[in-house]
């Protein structure tokens, strides 16, 4: 067709006809080999829209994680590669059309046959709405399937406002404005870059900039160019043979070396030279929990999970060392091991099945620490495995220390008052039990709750509100989950009378906390450096300060 699109520009799409030639629906169900494939290759341009989390297509060799709402535009030929090992139905639709000027204009009559096939549209959009991306698939599918008229205009309407969702994808000025002043922060990181400057890149004021660039990527940035900075004094400092601290300083661009080393502690928590020389070793943190108990020993794990579901925390500061991540999957995990070849490996006996130990022992010496001993024996076998017990001993000691300066505070605030500590989240309201709250209940000396036996409440136990005048507390910690459900849970809770006439709630001795890693997960927190960092967080819940 003489007329047919070749090579356009973005802002000749709204010139553009476009006509639906047809539509296919793909659903893949998960696969369970990793040989398994599914390829198909575009006639004509085309857009798949995904309906459904899991799967990743591969487009020319672009590999893509597919969610609710994600819009592909292809070119005639592309190659297209579906997987699907996520345990979760992929549901796809491919509507290939064609676009051209309409005989009437003078494009039309332009011979441009042999330039290459571009498309006036981004390859990638995700469609802001799921729902939106769920009735226009439905619209689709169902009606290309009836072949009346009235449902093929449909079908061509729905078409017309994917392109258009696409297009406003690359309308959106601010997106790569900011994409722009952040490579132009990677390229210059080291320099003295200044804000403005970067702001004038995204022709933006400070303030918008600065705004937008923390709602786009999760930080400021200062922060985002101390990452930079610092991930570059990490690589420095795993080299062999490598720089001095002051050549390091200035080559990431501080110009005192006791700035850039006091910047490096409080990111990492680990001062320059003992970083340098505790990462010689590989040990390799088998479970979330032996993260931490290798961090208070000033060790960050070569092989460990990485997936922590309840925080950030982990990944945005060990990112770099953690070379080889594990997952959950015994298999998965020794192959990992048995290529990264680690030092040591700690694990929790009964988190591993026998069989499975018996396998890693043959990769490196472990640890598997008995998980009904307490936090601190757990440091203590893990520092004696390592040969630090000096370590752990001037942890604890700098611990115990805090714990009695917080517990003077509280004391003045608080005195000997029973506290009851609730959770609120999607699963209703829980009680925290003593392991889960071991810092407040057995260092900070605050009095278990009566009528309720605590001893036999590790972790936590679901609780009807109707049971809570049962419970006798003067005083009441309510942490407020981040999980969707909380907001609900607690509203019910807030307004219910069995809250509203809780003795504690009645004197205004209600405490609360929404930002806590520790009652998110406290099996996976019960270890010395994330109970160090709760330690710094609780007076300010009872009005005690830092």
């Amino acid at each position: 067709m003489r007329n047919e699109v070749t090579d356009l520009q973005p802002k000749a799409a709204g010139l553009l006809c476009y006509r639906l030639l047809d539509v296919v629906a793909i659903r893949e169900e998960p696969q369970s080999e990793p040989t398994e494939r599914r390829f198909f290759e575009t006639k004509s341009p085309a857009l798949l829209l995904s309906n459904a989390h899991g799967g990743r297509l591969v487009i020319d060799g672009r590999s893509h994680v597919l969610r609710p709402g994600s819009l592909f535009v292809c070119k005639p030929g592309c190659l297209i590669e579906l997987t699907n090992y996520s345990g979760l139905s992929t549901e796809l639709l491919l509507l290939e059309f064609y676009a051209f000027f309409p005989p009437d204009s003078d494009a039309a009559h332009q011979d441009d046959a042999s330039a290459p096939m571009k498309l006036p549209f981004p390859p990638f959009a995700q469609l802001p709405s799921a729902s939106d991306a769920g009735r226009l698939f439905g619209t689709i599918s169902a009606g290309w399937k009836t072949g009346l008229a009235s449902d093929r205009i449909r079908c061509e309407a729905a078409l017309l406002e994917l392109l258009s969702l696409a297009l406003s994808c690359r309308e959106q000025q601010a997106e790569r404005a900011l994409e722009a002043a952040r490579m132009e922060l990677e390229l210059r990181y080291t320099g003295d870059i200044t804000i403005d400057a970067l702001a004038g890149v995204a022709g933006l004021s400070r303030f918008h900039f600065m705004r937008l660039f923390k709602e786009r990527y999760g930080k400021g940035v200062v922060e985002y160019r101390t990452e930079l900075r610092l991930r570059d004094a990490k690589r420095l400092l795993n080299e062999r043979d490598g720089p001095s601290l002051g050549e390091i300083a200035e080559r990431i661009g501080y110009t005192s070396e006791s700035y850039f080393s006091s910047l490096f502690k409080k990111q990492t928590g680990i001062a320059p030279a003992v970083y340098q020389r505790n990462q010689k070793r590989r040990i390799a943190a088998y479970s979330w929990v032996n993260v931490g108990q290798l961090l208070a020993l000033r060790t960050i794990p070569y092989a460990a999970p990485t997936d922590q579901y309840w925080t950030d925390y982990y990944r945005y500061r060990y990112d770099f060392e953690v070379r080889a991540p594990l997952s959950h999957q015994y298999e998965f995990n020794r192959n990992v091991l048995l290529q990264s070849q680690p030092d040591k490996i700690v694990g929790v006996g009964s988190f591993i099945p026998q069989i499975e130990q018996d396998k890693l022992k043959e990769i490196a010496p472990t640890l598997f620490l008995d998980w009904e001993e307490d936090w601190r024996s757990h440091l203590r076998r893990v520092a004696a495995f390592l040969d630090r017990d000096g370590e752990a001993e001037q942890w604890l000691a700098r611990y115990d220390r805090a714990v009695a300066a917080a517990r003077d505070r509280l004391t003045k605030i608080v005195g000997r008052d029973t506290l009851l500590v609730l959770a609120v989240g999607g699963r209703g309201v829980e009680v925290c039990g003593r392991r889960a709250a071991t810092l407040l209940y057995d260092d900070l000396g605050f009095a278990e709750p009566g009528g309720i036996r605590m001893q036999e409440i590790a972790w936590s136990k679901a609780i009807d509100p109707q049971m809570l005048s049962q419970l006798h507390a003067s005083r009441i910690l309510v942490h407020r989950s981040r999980d969707p459900g909380s907001a609900q849970a607690w509203e019910r809770l807030s307004r219910s009378e069995a809250w509203l006439g809780l003795p504690a709630v009645m004197s205004g001795k209600v405490h609360w906390t929404s930002d806590s890693d520790h009652f998110e997960a406290p099996l996976n927190e019960y270890a010395a450096e994330p109970l160090g960092r709760l330690l710094g967080a609780v007076p300010r819940w009872f009005g005690g300060g830092q």
